[in-house]
This record gives C-alpha cells, structure tokens and sequence, in this order.
C-alpha cells in the first residue's frame, strides 16, 4: 500500500500532524503498537492529573476536620473511564480525518519503506515520508527491575486495583514528587529517594526546597543524596537498604528515574537515522533528521519530555510536509509544569542555566501566600521569581510556586517573549480571586508602586 506519509505511534508526537494532513489532501496512516494516545493519554498525562484531582479534593476535605469516604478501586475506574473517553476522542479524529491506522510493530525497511508485523503477520507500506513518534519507556535500574508484582512503573502504579499501604519512589523527579503527592494525600507513607542534591534536580534549589516542604508537611518523607543499594522480597513486602545506612519495608516500589527512548530493534541505524549515546533520535531545528524525508516528534526526538512541546513539533513537521508556512519551536517557551498540589511551572532560563552560562541577572523573588486565592489552597510556601537582565528590560526566565502554577504560567508567557510590558501588566485587570493577580502585583512592584507589598 502506498502512503504519502507514514507516522508510527499515535501519541501527542504522531496524531495531531496526522490529523493535519489528512485534513490537507495527504494519505497518511498511522502505526500504533499499543494504545491509540501513546503515553500521555494512557499511563501519562491523563490518569496521573485525574488521581491528582481526587488527591486534592481528599485533602481539601481534611483542612475542615472532615473525612473522605471512597473506594481506591472507583478511584481507579474513575481514572480508567477518563482514560479511555480520551482515548476514543483521539482515535475518532483520526478516523473523522481520513487517516489509517494500523495495529501493530512498525519498522524500517529503508527510507521509504515500514514494515507493520502483528500477531505473526506482517503488511509492508510504501511512503514518501515517514515521521518517528516512537515514545519512550519507563528505566530501571540495574540492580532494580520491574517485576510485575511489586516494583513498579508509573504505568502499573497508576492503575493499582487496591492503595498500598506504604511505598518508595525511586526518583525525585517530576513523575516521582507528582506520585509522591498523589499517594500520600491517599493516606499512603510514601518515602522518596534522590541520588541528587535535592529532589527536582533540573530546577533551582529555592523551588525544590518550598516543594520538599509543601511535601514533608503532608507526610513524605524525603531521603536526597541518597540511593537504593540492595532490594530483597520477603513474602508480599520488600526490605529496602539505603545508601544512608536506613533500611525500611514497604508494599510497593515505584521506579521513577527516567526514560528510555523506544528506538531498538526497529530499524533505524539500518536505514541510516542517526541516534545519540542515550538512543534519542538526532533532529535539526525542522525535526528532521539524518534521513532527508525522515522526521522525529515528541519524546523520542529529546528535548523536554512533554505533551504540549510533543504536539507542536507534529503540528510543526506536518506544516513542513504539506509545504505550508510552518515554524520552529522554541524550548525555552514550552512551560515546565509539575502538578503537585503546590505546583511548579517555570519558562525560560534558571538561575542554575543562567549561572552556567556565565550571564549576569537580577533576580526578584516575592511571596504570594498574600492572595487569598493561595491562602484557600494552602499554598503557604507559594512564590514568583522572575530573573532579569541587569537593566531590568529582558526577562530570562520565570519560575512560579503556587496552587494552579500549571495554568498561571499561561499568562506570564507574553511577559517572557517581551509581548507585555511591566506597565501594560500593571493595568490589566486579572481576574479575583485567582493567582493570575500576582502578575499584576509584580509589575506594581518592579515599577515602583506596590499596593500589595510593602516596599523596604
């Protein structure tokens, strides 16, 4: 059969340029080897935010001495229903669109040629394109593996049938301090270990310290610095030693200490696609990489692991095909964000990068447990940094602290690309009660006329 274009894997990297070119005349199929949605909709993004929804409401709840009554099991299902509405949602805009999709392995046969093999069988597609949206996998250690039952993935963790009593994450990154969050406001004691100097190591250390806080204050204990040494079953339960000296038992592991890109074994270093030490696929600024008509998305191309970054480079990539005016990403502007009842979201540069590089800034740091709006979600360590070039004009980068974090960096955005000045902000009339009013506050600030801060 024969396709203009060719995408395999039907995450937040494949299906939007699919559905893009199927809309703009192209014969495209898509290959999938599990689940329509990929990661993100299936044991990613979507089950993880509507366990964090549930986290929340458990511990709003709690702070007026009242007490929830669920099931973990309807939890669960809840999850699993979200899941699966989101998933058919995809799969019908494919379809709606014209698109192909085919089950199955896809693999390389040359530039222009995939091989689809399921159940035994195999199906061989011709294109002029192909675009890799192959994902990553869940890593493991060495001298810790999956094992089905009890050490586990996010992908098992998110859908366990009944709540744990205790758990270690392994892993204070994103995935593992989100977990952290959802779990213990759960009723479960959860411990997270970090081999790094603090938890969210990528981020600057005031952040991961009011998130290590927030954390603690809800019962997780924290362990950085530290490593698992040994891991030893013992009937249903698992003895873990510490690089610290600790040793502790507990229900569940949870390994949450990176990804592996899914590039093995389908025939990429035959065809010519050159790959990095780590196994990601090698793209220029178009996506595209060291095959001319051979295209990488989403996780797999590197890059920032998320969502939002893994469906404008399939926008992008589709654009570019089409022969549209299309564009080129700018990472610095894809928002981090960290859903953690006091949540995280940061755009641009740190102070760690800017410090790396050598670049001198100003930093302003200002609390904004002032606003009511925190006050209710409990966001007591809640802050706004913004860094600065020494005149004050260019905004480096903007980290913020807060409940709704995840949404409020939206409306910083224009601030970052020099879209909105400090005096336009200051006039703007964000709505309240909402975090979006510190934008405003700030821009008071920094102009020299607070009305909520005073000014020392």
């Amino acid at each position: 059969m024969k396709y203009d274009v060719v995408i395999i894997g039907s995450g937040t990297g494949g299906y939007p340029g699919a559905v893009y070119l199927a809309q703009h005349g192209f014969k495209v199929a898509v290959v999938e080897e599990k689940l329509i949605g990929g990661e993100c909709t299936n044991w990613g993004c979507v089950p993880s935010k509507a366990l964090y929804q549930v986290a929340e409401a458990v511990k709003t709840v709690e702070k007026v001495k009242g007490q929830a009554s669920y099931r973990w099991g309807d939890v669960v299902n809840w999850a699993k229903s979200i899941v699966e509405e989101t998933r058919e949602g995809i799969k019908y805009l494919l379809e709606a669109s014209g698109v192909e999709v085919l089950n199955g392995k896809g693999v390389l046969k040359t530039p222009r040629q995939v091989i689809v093999y399921e159940d035994g069988s195999k199906r061989e597609l011709e294109t002029d394109k192909i675009v890799l949206a192959l994902g990553t996998d869940p890593s493991q250690l060495p001298h810790v593996k999956f094992d089905g039952e009890g050490i586990l993935s996010n992908r098992e963790a998110l859908f366990m049938s009944e709540k744990p009593s205790s758990i270690l994450i392994i892993g204070g990154g994103v995935i593992g301090v989100e977990m952290a969050n959802v779990f213990s406001k759960n009723g479960v004691e959860v411990t997270v270990v970090e081999i790094m100097d603090h938890i969210l190591p990528f981020t600057d250390k005031d952040v991961a310290q009011a998130l290590k806080t927030y954390l603690a204050g809800n019962g997780v204990r924290i362990r950085e610095k530290t490593s698992v040494e040994a891991v030893e079953k013992s009937g249903d339960k698992y003895t873990v030693k510490l690089s610290n000296g600790e040793s502790l038992t507990v229900d569940k592991i949870l390994i949450a200490t990176g990804r592996v890109p899914k590039t093995k074994g389908i025939g990429l270093e035959e065809t010519g696609v050159s790959l990095d030490k780590k196994g990601y696929v090698i793209v220029n600024d178009e996506c595209r990489t060291s095959v001319e008509n051979i295209y990488a998305t989403g996780d797999v191309a590197g890059g920032p692991q998320l969502a939002h970054k893994a469906i404008l480079e399939s926008v992008a990539v589709a654009k570019k095909i089409a022969g549209r005016e299309s564009f080129k990403l700018d990472y610095r502007l894809v928002p981090i964000t960290i859903f953690t009842g006091l949540e995280v979201a940061s755009i641009g540069y740190t102070e760690k990068e800017l410090s790396a590089m050598g670049i001198k800034y100003v930093k302003v740091r200002l609390p904004i447990y002032y606003l009511a709006a925190v006050k209710i979600k409990g966001g007591r360590n809640a802050f706004v940094k913004i860094l600065l070039d020494e005149k004050g004009e260019k905004v480096f980068g903007i980290q913020v602290v807060s409940p709704n974090a995840s949404e409020v960096i939206s409306a910083y955005l224009p601030m970052y690309l020099g879209k909105l000045s400090m005096n336009e902000a200051s006039s703007i009339p964000y709505p309240h009660l909402t975090v979006s009013e510190s934008l405003r506050d700030i821009a008071e600030y920094l102009l020299g006329e607070p009305v909520h801060f005073i000014k020392k």
